[in-house]
């Protein structure tokens, strides 16, 4: 690794590879790098390895992306190559919708959903693949980002045990340090955002900062089940299947969405969905009221019967429900400062379609200048 890059990203999910590569083609000789939490590539699009059973693999945070039927021509140009190679299957069938009464219809037609195949993590790992030249872009795992400064001219992030990394420019693809939700989760005590710029000395900074800490996030607990059952995972006829719940569902049970998931095995993982929640489901009440719900069909009261509880997961800030923030914030010239992630309202998309043209609109941005 080189001692001053191009670019430092702080995160390594959906948007930062999109950023990534996308700037890569710009300009191959440009050095990046990409600082993430996590153990690998994908953010909140990661995969994740049992720690009890190496075999098991499976998808326990975004299931699936949904693009709208007019996504833009950045969009269809990266992925139009993954859907034709497979690599990006369309699952809007696979995608269910179970109302209060236990019925289940195609309830989505406004979206394409897709899933990476053979695992949601693989679709980060494409993008990066598409860029011109990948060796200039590295990566640093299990990297918790500690504090930001901006010294004559160079960024200094300083990371795990006060390892210091530099760069000429920097790009944040989350708002967590930008947001006061990081003070908790990060257990610091002042915002690393407000703490890189003395206000008023970049007023586009101090308005985005007063802007973030609008947003207000979704948070989830994720239950991951098992099926090891393999004459029973035989009769089930799904690859990849997710059931969205009804409004009333989720007012009452808290319960967002469950996602099926086949094994290299055979086995089934099933990963449940849940608003986020103080207090611990008792395993009985889940299995019970998921039984209640797929009273109808037996296949799935099969399923739940035999699954047994492997882990939990908490999402304690996974999705900005609301007061995205406006595409003009996204570079600031002056500190060499950029941003993007599905926090940006861009043309009236949300989600990963959103957080992708928020990373392909930077890029220009950069270009321009």
């Amino acid at each position: 690794m080189t001692n001053i890059y191009d670019y430092i990203v702080i995160g390594a999910g959906i948007s930062a590879c999109t950023f990534a590569s996308t700037l890569n083609k710009k300009s191959s000789d440009i050095s990046i790098l990409l600082v993430e939490h996590g153990r690998r590539i994908g953010g909140r699009a990661t995969t994740r390895k049992s720690r009890k059973n190496n075999i098991l693999e499976f998808d326990h945070g975004l299931p699936s992306i949904n693009f709208s039927k007019h996504i833009s021509e950045d969009i269809l140009e990266l992925i139009s190559p993954l859907i034709n190679s497979k690599k990006l299957l369309d699952i809007s069938n696979d995608t269910l919708l179970i109302n209060e009464f236990g019925v289940l219809s195609h309830g989505f037609t406004n979206d394409v959903i897709y899933r990476s195949t053979p695992f949601m993590a693989n679709f980060c790992e494409e993008i990066i693949n598409q860029s011109m030249n990948p060796k200039k872009i590295n990566f640093l795992f299990q990297t918790l980002t500690k504090s930001i400064k901006r010294i004559q001219d160079l960024w200094e992030i300083e990371v795990n045990h006060g390892r210091l990394i530099k760069s000429k420019n920097l790009i944040l693809s989350s708002s967590l340090i930008a947001h006061p939700r990081c003070l908790n989760i990060l257990k610091i005590n002042s915002l690393p955002l407000r703490d890189a710029f003395i206000p008023g000395k970049d007023k586009l900074v101090d308005v985005l900062i007063r802007e973030t800490k609008k947003l207000t996030y979704i948070n989830r607990k994720i239950y991951i089940f098992h099926v090891s059952n393999l004459s029973l995972s035989r009769k089930f006829n799904h690859q990849y299947l997710q059931i969205v719940f009804s409004n009333v569902i989720k007012e009452y049970s808290n319960f967002e969405r469950i996602i099926f998931q086949r094994q290299s095995d055979g086995s089934i993982i099933i990963a449940l969905h849940c608003i986020f929640i103080n207090h611990l489901y008792e395993l009985n009440n889940i299995t019970k009221s998921l039984i209640s719900l797929f009273a109808n069909y037996q296949i799935f009261l099969d399923l739940f019967c035999e699954a047994s509880l492997i882990d939990k997961m908490d999402w304690r800030a996974s999705q900005p429900l609301n007061n995205l923030l406006s595409k003009e914030f996204q570079w600031s010239d002056s500190s060499k400062i950029g941003f993007c992630g599905d926090w940006f309202d861009l043309n009236g998309c949300v989600g990963v379609e959103a957080a992708m043209n928020s990373s392909f609109r930077l890029v220009k941005l950069l270009n321009r200048n």
